[in-house]
């Protein structure tokens, strides 16, 4: 099922559920002025059970599976439902519009809640409504917990675009 990642289909597909979310990750960085190439969407949906249950919906038309390697994703308990997500964690899923991480445990952020509130309001051509990303600060400190190399990239470029020298 593995396919070119379609982000404004995905984004709006997510609207179109009502699902509260903030993008994070790759895509994120655009809205504070780096651009660069991703294979998926990362977003931190709002926790609260009910949006949950509108996210397994969307992922459901989306026909998102867990894609956890070697594994046999067909295991039960291994599925992106309500009852899957609600037991929290981070969820790597392959979908008909691309790859979706869903992050509910995120090093470096202080939760849903935090994020939300300092999230910048973007435009996405394609997409309906203003999509939430993850604020400089935030973002920053998700990128420092993981310190991957690429993050670590991505703070540079994220001070350099705020104009901070390096």
């Amino acid at each position: 099922m593995s396919r070119a990642l379609q982000a404004d289909t995905l984004l709006a597909g997510l609207q179109e559920h009502d699902v509260a979310f903030v993008l994070i990750g790759g895509l994120a960085l655009a809205a504070l002025g780096v651009v660069r190439g991703t294979k998926d969407v990362d977003i931190m949906p709002d926790p609260d059970r009910l949006n949950l249950e509108r996210l397994a919906e969307a992922l459901t038309v989306m026909r998102a599976r867990v894609d956890i390697g070697d594994i046999d994703a067909a295991e039960p308990g291994i599925e992106p439902d309500a009852t899957g997500l609600a037991q929290g964690g981070n969820w790597v899923l392959t979908t008909a519009l691309g790859r979706l991480h869903v992050m509910q445990d995120v090093p470096g952020s202080r939760g849903y809640a935090h994020v939300r509130a300092r999230a910048v309001a973007v435009d996405v051509p394609g997409v309906p409504a203003p999509v939430l990303c993850a604020g400089f600060d935030d973002l920053v400190a998700m990128k420092a917990a993981a310190g991957r190399d690429q993050d670590l990239v991505d703070i540079d470029a994220l001070r350099r675009a705020r104009g901070e020298a390096r």
